[in-house]
């Protein structure tokens, strides 16, 4: 359990590192963002746990929803 929370501060990092980065206008997955190398060591039920974590803090990772792609929600970088 311990080492899911170790990767979930880290996935949360990355998240907040990699949106200062990527362009306006460009529509990612929170996945897309973070990367593959940190997302897979998450569980499933973590990736989706955190998944819902972002969906409800957008402006603490400075995104907006974009629009949903099946099941996956997509998001934008906050313009502000």
């Amino acid at each position: 359990m311990n080492i899911q929370i170790t990767e979930w501060d880290e996935v949360s990092r990355i998240l907040k590192q990699n949106v200062a980065i990527i362009p306006l206008g460009q529509e990612f997955t929170a996945r897309q963002i973070i990367g593959e190398p940190a997302w897979a060591p998450l569980q499933r039920k973590t990736r989706h746990d955190f998944g819902r974590h972002v969906r409800r803090n957008l402006e603490q990772y400075g995104l907006v929803f974009a629009r949903m792609a099946g099941r996956v929600l997509v998001y934008k970088k906050s313009p502000a």
